[in-house]
């Protein structure tokens, strides 16, 4: 009896601790539960927080990306305004882009599409900064809105996020980097003689052949700054260009967009491996068909010519009414032609004897040198006593106020008698060489002999194929050219753009093969053509001013065409700053021909000539980036 009593009681008691147990275990999934669905809550509110977050950012960088399109987007146009004027006056595409205005607004709420969708759109003012002849500044402010600009926002729709930039640029002119070089040519470069020798660098945009002779190249360290204080000249910017990591002045040489021909032969610092540089980059020459801008330099400079106590030009010569087109001059060792400064002459120029003083002359016809011209009181020695910083810095301090003279035509330069007819002859055959091209059918690369290719081969991919296919191949100005205002005044849609493809000279022309007759001085040499000091009298011939014994130009020279020497006699042919041209006719028959280049024209805008040289524009320099904490186009409205 008394075990079944127990056995029950216990049974009893383990039913109801069961149902305790499942009580509490409900009541503890209850708790889990809710304690799950907390973390779950707070994880989804964390999580939209940081997908909000994510979303703000994710917007702000859209923004900020579509800011910095705008402003590459002005960058491009800017770019296109100066390419719009070609290489004749870059600037002035510029500045016809602000229709004499400060501001343009060349952007506004210019939206940007994925497929048919508006990602966001960007609105950009450009500002003029400074303004001169040779330089622009201008300040880029671009914004970036999402999803639209405010006004094409719908009602109701409200602006995601925004972002500002402003970038300040300045596009200069400088002196081209052509006159780095004492024998710099825009076609293929031959020294072909033993006694031929380059006192600096020597370059061509083409192939640079010594055939089977041994020229000298003695080389020259390039700088990118020199600073005078009046007393020394201090170099700095040295270019290590033969990359041996010292700078011992054992830099520099011959450099070539083309091969080397035959570059064991060279003697001097280029006849070292490490300083024959071949294939390198096309260096643009400056473009004088416009001198619109040399003018105004020339008037703001007060660039004048005497002789004596008589002003023979003053700033332009043939601008004014009943002035002489022409110029003639000529100097003595009693009553040297006195320079002070760049001028212009918008005819030709012919110049020969004794100069003095530091100057320029611009020419827009072709420059005739009969004979000899040479410095009154020119630098101590032609080039320092060596190639190191120290001994060029020495020549430099005590050179740098002494006689140069800068000789720049638009067409050709002509030395000595080229009535004669051995002169005639012999220019004349070199003209015609197949080796020194001068139309303007050379291809895209603007060099003649090159169309197959570096590799040598025809019908690679290498081929220049637009080279010698009886087609001026150029760019000319369209429609959407016109939309945007990039037609400069006096050109319509149709034009050339000068400059672009075959236009060599950038004249916007085509131009045949150059013949003497382009060098043939065709005007009578009297005081109705020409001004100057030329005789009372007139010259009746060019020979009795003239000779093929013409050996020494003390001067930079520099065209876009032909330099044509015919030289002969026992005085050494010597140019004693640079030559720096397309096409070079040069026949010596004297004992040597040397080219001494004047270590002034080093150091780019810096240096002692940078307000002579001809320029080019150079590659846009960006003075100050920033973000701004404020849209300074939100009120734009579109036209």
């Amino acid at each position: 009896m008394w075990a079944f009593a127990t056995e029950r009681k216990f049974a009893e008691q383990r039913a109801a601790q069961g149902k305790r147990q499942r009580g509490s275990a409900l009541v503890s999934t209850v708790v889990v539960f809710v304690g799950v669905f907390g973390l779950l809550y707070a994880s989804v509110a964390v999580s939209s927080v940081e997908v909000r977050d994510s979303r703000r950012e994710i917007d702000a960088l859209r923004a900020q990306n579509l800011a910095d399109a705008g402003a590459e987007r002005a960058m491009l146009l800017l770019t296109q305004a100066a390419d719009s004027n070609g290489t004749q006056n870059p600037l002035a595409g510029l500045q016809g882009l602000f229709g004499g205005g400060a501001t343009i607004t060349p952007f506004i709420a210019q939206p940007v599409l994925d497929g048919a969708n508006t990602v966001g759109a960007y609105s950009v003012t450009v500002t003029v900064l400074e303004q001169t002849a040779t330089r622009l500044s201008v300040s880029i402010e671009s914004t970036g809105y999402v999803p639209d600009a405010p006004q094409n926002l719908a009602p109701g729709e409200r602006l995601v996020a925004w972002n500002s930039t402003q970038t300040n640029v300045r596009f200069e002119l400088a002196p081209s980097e052509v006159f780095d070089y004492g024998y710099f040519i825009n076609n293929w470069g031959w020294f072909y003689g033993n006694t031929i020798a380059c006192r600096g660098n020597a370059r061509s945009n083409g192939q640079f052949d010594v055939a089977n002779y041994a020229p000298t190249i003695t080389g020259q360290p390039r700088y990118g700054e020199v600073a005078f204080n009046g007393s020394t000249a201090s170099l700095s910017g040295y270019m290590d260009d033969n990359g041996d990591g010292l700078l011992d002045g054992n830099d520099g040489g011959v450099f070539s967009g083309w091969d080397i021909v035959r570059a064991q032969n060279l003697q001097g610092g280029g006849g070292r491996v490490e300083n024959q540089h071949d294939f390198e980059p096309k260096i643009d020459m400056p473009n004088l068909t416009d001198l619109t801008p040399y003018e105004a330099n020339a008037i703001d400079s007060g660039g004048q010519i005497r002789v004596g106590s008589t002003v023979l030009v003053d700033g332009v010569h043939g601008d004014s009414a009943g002035e002489r087109q022409h110029l003639y001059l000529v100097g003595t060792a009693a009553n040297p032609i006195v320079l002070d400064g760049p001028v212009v002459v918008r005819g030709d120029v012919i110049i020969h004897g004794v100069v003095t003083g530091q100057g320029a002359i611009y020419a827009g016809g072709n420059v005739y040198v009969p004979n000899s011209v040479t410095y009154a009181n020119g630098p101590t020695t032609p080039r320092p006593a060596s190639n190191t910083q120290a001994d060029t810095e020495a020549w430099l301090s005590q050179n740098w106020n002494r006689d140069f003279l800068g000789l720049f035509a638009r067409r050709h330069v002509v030395v000595g008698d080229h009535t004669n007819s051995s002169w005639r002859s012999n220019v004349s055959a070199w003209m015609g060489s197949s080796l020194n091209g001068s139309k303007e059918d050379a291809g895209e690369d603007g060099i003649p002999n090159t169309r197959s290719g570096r590799d040598g081969i025809l019908g690679t991919a290498d081929d220049d194929v637009l080279e010698g296919d009886n087609v001026f191949t150029v760019d000319r100005y369209t429609d959407a050219d016109a939309a945007m205002g990039l037609i400069p005044a006096g050109r319509a849609v149709g034009d050339v753009i000068p400059g672009t493809g075959e236009d060599i000279n950038g004249d916007g022309v085509y131009n045949p093969t150059t013949t003497i007759a382009d060098v043939t001085l065709a005007t009578a040499m009297t005081t109705a053509n020409f001004g100057g000091n030329i005789p009372t009298a007139g010259i009746s011939q060019y020979r009795d001013i003239a000779s093929t014994r013409a050996a020494r130009i003390d001067a930079t020279v520099y065209t876009n065409h032909s330099f044509c020497w015919f030289v002969t006699g026992t005085t050494p042919a010597t140019i004693n700053g640079a030559l720096v041209c397309r096409n070079e006719n040069i026949i010596y028959g004297t004992p040597s021909l040397t080219f001494n280049h004047d270590a002034r024209l080093l150091g780019g805008n810096s240096g002692m000539a940078a307000g002579l040289l001809p320029m080019t524009l150079q590659p846009p320099e960006v003075l100050r980036w920033q973000r701004l904490d404020r849209d300074p186009n939100r009120g734009l409205v579109a036209p």
